[in-house]
């Protein structure tokens, strides 16, 4: 038998359930116990039944009557031993917390996490103490289309577990933290990063970080290159040392309306704090608008030969551009900006997905928060029916799902936890549009899964629960000498269909899906960390935190 709980715990009001994972028979007692006085609640136990995602026999303990904070866990005593040697007859879950900041902390590591993905400058010890490091990626660059070496083209996030840069996953991340701050700007934490105390909050700090290097990333056409990257991964090696030549290459349609649409979007969060900055954002949206204008059609990118770095290709750019209408006509006003948006609306694109591949959930963000006089009632609707109807179908799998898991079956990918969270945005965006709380109590389940409610007891944001991985596919983290990776990284999260070999030799073929990670530096397919699921996560988090 296992108990699982939320590692970090559960607000007072909301709902709150442990996980008991066992075939059974149950014939003791399960019992919350308060660490403080150890007074003892009986619980009751909702037998469940075999659950396909995990392959676990799963059973439920509701405590959501119990209100007080405190720190708590909840054991189980079988009054009437097997008579069988070496049997056990106790069990305890991992403590927790009852309170109405348990999840505030995190929120804020998964925010700080960006500074440490710095690229071009050095980490002090001041600011990132013992995980500091020099300036890295320095030198001049190397535009694949011509050959020309210009300046170096410094800043911006390391993507994921190597030192990377790219325009659409760059733009997606840094979407995701605007609109943490657009929706939830009074829970923004305050950070210790260079920038503190110039009077704009830290998360928009952190933003402008990415977005100055975006900047860089503009053609003079208005287009924007692709990515920035060496010709092949770094080995592991520090960021400073990983000294190949940095290669811009060819542009694409979908980097351009990424762009676009972000810089839109910065452009009316950042002017008023900083005129001439927003001035050149919106410049740089409308030149990059200019130039999809005038290129309807899809302009493809795939890896030139001998480039063997991420690709983050698409076949399909309409969900970029509708984004990027979204916030243009936001931006402007502009009639032509809102018939192609209302045209692309009325498509069959996903109008929900809120990743770096589909991004018509942003879309949405963009109409659905607007002041209610932006846009026509017709559109609002169109998006906000596609919420609430994808809600309905995660609300359905969630109650149905052994661990509460509200995500699809086909969720379990490279990267499913950001499939998780973005699911749970998906169920707080039709919460607000409804005024249900039920829909914000299923996306609650999920962040209890990201957090160690889940068969492998394991929770995927480093330096938060009792048993945070540790080990993740990061060049700096396994390269530092630091014995502990620093806080508030994001794993990629069990994934059905393993790449690695040290997932391919540790997981055996057939497993359940939810039991499908490794916590192994090796395992980029399970174990990788990345901006983009970070920064769903910290959107999510803000609502709880």
């Amino acid at each position: 038998m296992k108990i699982h709980v939320d590692q970090l715990g559960y607000r007072p009001e909301d709902a709150k359930v442990a996980i008991v994972e066992g075939i059974g028979p149950f014939e003791g007692t399960f019992s919350l116990v308060n660490e403080s006085d150890s007074t003892k609640v009986e619980l009751s136990l909702i037998l469940g039944s075999s659950d396909f995602y995990s392959g676990d026999v799963a059973h439920r303990l509701d405590f959501s009557h119990i209100k007080t904070p405190g720190s708590y866990f909840i054991e189980y005593y079988d009054c009437n031993p097997p008579t069988e040697p070496g049997q056990e007859t106790y069990f305890r879950s991992d403590s927790f917390e009852i309170s109405e900041t348990v999840f505030r902390k995190a929120f804020e590591d998964l925010v700080h996490m960006f500074y440490f993905m710095r690229c071009g400058c050095a980490l002090t010890a001041k600011y990132a103490g013992v995980y500091h490091h020099a300036a890295c990626h320095t030198g001049k660059t190397l535009r694949y289309t011509d050959n020309a070496l210009l300046p170096p083209m410094t800043g911006g996030w390391h993507d994921a577990g190597d030192y990377g840069r790219y325009t659409t996953p760059g733009a997606v991340a840094a979407a995701h933290l605007l609109y943490t701050f657009e929706l939830f700007s009074d829970k923004c934490p305050t950070l210790v990063i260079p920038e503190s105390g110039n009077g704009v909050p830290d998360i928009l700090n952190e933003c402008r970080y990415e977005l100055e290097w975006l900047l860089k990333m503009q053609a003079p056409d208005g287009s924007a290159y692709h990515k920035l990257t060496t010709e092949r991964f770094a080995g592991f090696v520090m960021p400073e040392e990983d000294t190949d030549q940095m290669i811009l290459y060819p542009i694409s349609s979908m980097a351009t309306a990424d762009l676009a649409a972000v810089a839109a979007l910065a452009s009316r969060i950042y002017r008023r704090y900083d005129a001439a900055f927003a001035a050149r954002l919106s410049a740089a949206a409308l030149s990059a608008r200019e130039f999809l204008y005038a290129h309807p059609d899809l302009i493809d990118f795939r890896n030139p030969p001998g480039n063997y770095t991420g690709g983050y290709w698409d076949k399909d750019d309409r969900d970029e551009r509708m984004w990027m209408y979204a916030e243009l006509y936001r931006l402007s006003g502009n009639a032509r900006d809102l018939a192609e948006l209302t045209k692309l609306a009325g498509t069959d694109i996903n109008k929900t997905a809120l990743g770096w591949g589909q991004v018509g959930g942003l879309a949405g963000l963009s109409v659905l928060f607007a002041p209610s006089d932006t846009f026509p009632d017709e559109l609002f609707h169109i998006f906000a029916d596609a919420f609430r109807k994808r809600a309905d179908e995660l609300m359905e799998i969630g109650s149905q799902n052994g661990y509460r898991l509200a995500m699809p079956l086909e969720g379990f990918v490279w990267g499913s936890n950001m499939v998780v969270m973005d699911c749970a945005m998906t169920l707080l965006v039709a919460s607000f549009l409804t005024g249900n709380p039920a829909y914000a109590s299923a996306a609650e389940e999920n962040v209890h899964y990201l957090l160690g409610r889940n068969p492998l007891n394991r929770s995927y944001i480093t330096g938060q629960g009792a048993h945070a991985f540790r080990n993740p596919h990061n060049r700096p983290t396994a390269s530092d000498d630091v014995e502990d990776p620093f806080p508030g990284l994001v794993s990629g999260g069990p994934s059905a269909r393993v790449y690695d070999e040290p997932a391919k030799a540790a997981i055996p073929e057939g497993t359940a899906p939810m039991r499908c990670h490794l916590d192994d530096v090796g395992s980029f397919s399970t174990n990788e960390i990345a901006i983009y699921w970070n920064s769903i996560t910290a959107l999510v988090f803000a609502y709880f935190a």
